[in-house]
């Protein structure tokens, strides 16, 4: 009676499997029957144990080959590592690249630590900046209900345009100065 694995056998003798995996069997049992044991990959062996090379070779697995084998996975592990870590610094670069003349168009001159006197240099297009402390101080007065001074005033540069830092600033600053 002939196996279900088994396609057909040749005349010559050949036997043909229905699957790869079902030769691949046929063979470790064919060779461990030989051998006296069934023969394992490199990788599900134990130190000391034999193992099949890719050439169809019985080797021991010594210490030698087990440094090896884990240099080797060690190796290309840290090689897409490194690989993937140049390839996202590229990309980040590139987006900077990209972003730079973009922000440098629209960045604002940062302020003095006084107020500037000169119409040029405002900070609000259309107020003055004496009227927008005005403006803004009236404004704080009335949601708090209380006289408000403002100390320092200063425009948001381009790095503090994102909504992330707006949404720190206003949970961690408490109090108006």
């Amino acid at each position: 009676m002939q196996s279900p694995a088994v396609f057909t056998v040749l005349p010559d003798g050949t036997v043909l499997y229905k699957t790869y995996r079902d030769a691949e069997a046929a063979r470790v049992l064919r060779d461990g029957a030989q051998e006296g044991q069934a023969l394992k990959q490199q990788s599900q062996v134990r130190l000391g144990e034999q193992y099949l090379t890719r050439d169809g070779k019985v080797d021991d697995y010594d210490l030698g080959g087990l440094v090896e084998f884990q240099l080797t996975g060690l190796v290309v592990v840290m090689v897409v590592l490194i690989s993937l870590s140049l390839i996202c610094s590229a990309i980040g670069r590139l987006l900077g690249a990209l972003h730079k003349p973009a922000a440098s168009l629209a960045t604002v001159t940062p302020a003095a630590p006084t107020l500037p006197s000169s119409p040029a240099a405002t900070i609000h297009p259309g107020l003055s900046d004496q009227q927008l402390v005005v403006v803004l101080t009236a404004a704080a007065s009335e949601v708090l209900g209380e006289t408000v001074r403002v100390e320092r005033l200063r425009p948001l540069n381009a790095r503090d345009q994102s909504w992330s830092a707006q949404g720190r600033h206003a949970l961690q600053d408490h109090r108006l100065k």
